[in-house]
C-alpha cells in the first residue's frame, strides 16, 4: 500500500499517497513544500491494487481537519474526528439526576421571600404592601 495515491471519491481529487499504515488508520502525506501527515480509517478507504491508489469514501477537506500524525498516532482522537467514537457523557454538564434535584427543590424551599413583596413585583414597579419606596425611602400610601 505504500506509495498509492489517494483520492477522493467525488471528484477524484488527489488528496496525498500513503506512507504507512498504522493500526487501522491509513497515513496519507500530502503537500509538495509543507509536508504533512493525517491518518485516515481503514472504514473510509476502498483500496484498488489495480490502479495502485485507495479510494476515500470522505472529502479530502475533512482529511485535511483531522488530526496531524507527528511521530505517534493518536487513535481515539483519530477516531473521534471520523465519528467513530461513541462521545456520549455519561452526565453531561447541565443534567440534574434525582437526588441533586431534590437537595436543590429542599434548598430553595427554606428560602424566605422578602416580606411584603407580591407576587410580581416587576410586573407592578416598585410597590410594596401599603408602602411605596421613593428615592429609597419607604412611605405609606395615601
Amino acid at each position: 500500500m505504500q506509495g498509492y495515491e489517494v483520492v477522493s471519491h467525488e471528484d477524484e481529487k488527489v488528496v496525498g499517497h500513503v506512507v504507512d499504515k498504522v493500526g487501522g488508520n491509513y497515513i496519507v502525506e500530502h503537500g509538495l513544500l509543507r509536508k504533512t501527515k493525517h491518518a485516515v480509517p481503514e472504514q473510509f478507504a476502498h483500496v484498488d491494487e489495480a490502479g495502485e491508489r485507495i479510494v476515500l469514501t470522505i472529502s479530502k477537506e475533512m482529511v485535511d481537519d483531522s488530526p496531524k500524525v507527528n511521530g505517534d498516532v493518536d487513535e481515539d482522537a483519530i477516531a473521534a474526528h471520523y465519528g467513530l467514537t461513541d462521545t456520549s457523557v455519561d452526565n453531561p454538564p447541565g443534567f440534574v439526576d434525582s437526588e441533586v434535584g431534590e437537595q436543590r427543590i429542599a434548598t430553595r424551599e427554606e428560602v424566605e421571600p422578602t416580606e411584603g413583596i407580591r407576587e410580581s413585583p416587576a410586573l407592578l414597579g416598585d410597590r410594596y404592601d401599603d408602602t411605596v419606596v421613593e428615592r429609597g425611602e419607604r412611605t405609606e400610601r395615601d
